[in-house]
C-alpha cells in the first residue's frame, strides 16, 4: 500500500499568511473590545437597577408604615426639630425621627427602635401639617408645624440617594411624599 499526499500542488503547505492572520487578529479584538465594553454597561445597568429598586422598596415600606401609624393615632403629639411624636391607642407613643447629620429615619414604637431610611438628602427631609380651611369651599390649607393641634392633614416627604456602581458617574434617587388623614379626630 503506498501512500500519496492529497494536495496536487508539491511543495506548496496550505495555511494563513502573515496578513491574513494580523486581519483575523484584528477583526477579533474589535469584536472582544465590543463585547467586554457591552458586558460591562449591561453590569452598570443591572446595578443600577437593583439600586433603584432597593432604594423604591424601603421608601415605599417607610411611608407605609408612617401612614398606617398617622391612620390609627388619636392626635399628634408633637412636632420639634423634624420628630413627629404621635399620640396611639392603648396610651403609647410612636415618634419618627430625623437625623440631619447621619441621613437616617427613625421610628420608635414602645422599647422597637427600627431605622426606616438611610440616605435621606439634605434639605429634602420635611413633615407638614394641614387643617380644614375656614373658607366655604372644601379645601385644606397648610399651618405652621410648631402647632398641631386642629391637625387633620400630616404629610411628609424625602428624597434618599445611594452612589452609583463603580464607575458610575449618576447616583440612584428614590422620592417619596404623601399626605395622610389622621382618621381619628
Amino acid at each position: 500500500m503506498e501512500f500519496k499526499p492529497t494536495n496536487a500542488k508539491p511543495g506548496r503547505r496550505s495555511g494563513f499568511t502573515l496578513a491574513e492572520m494580523l486581519v483575523a487578529m484584528g477583526i477579533g479584538s474589535i469584536l472582544l473590545l465590543f463585547a467586554s465594553s457591552f458586558y460591562l454597561f449591561s453590569l452598570r445597568s443591572f446595578a443600577s437597577m437593583a439600586n433603584y429598586m432597593d432604594l423604591n422598596r424601603k421608601g415605599r415600606n417607610a411611608s407605609d408604615l408612617i401612614s398606617r401609624d398617622l391612620r390609627s393615632a388619636l392626635s399628634v403629639q408633637s412636632l420639634v426639630n423634624n420628630q413627629l411624636v404621635l399620640n396611639e391607642p392603648g396610651g403609647t407613643n410612636c415618634t419618627y425621627t430625623y437625623d440631619a447629620t447621619q441621613g437616617t429615619l427613625t421610628r420608635v414604637a414602645g422599647t422597637r427602635t427600627q431605622v426606616l431610611l438611610t440616605g435621606i438628602a439634605s434639605n429634602s427631609f420635611a413633615f407638614s401639617f394641614y387643617r380644614p380651611s375656614t373658607n366655604a369651599a372644601p379645601t385644606y390649607e397648610s399651618f405652621p408645624t410648631n402647632a398641631p393641634n386642629g391637625a387633620k392633614l400630616v404629610g411628609f416627604k424625602w428624597s434618599c440617594t445611594r452612589p452609583g456602581a463603580a464607575g458610575a458617574p449618576a447616583n440612584s434617587e428614590g422620592i417619596q411624599m404623601a399626605i395622610v388623614n389622621l382618621r381619628n379626630q
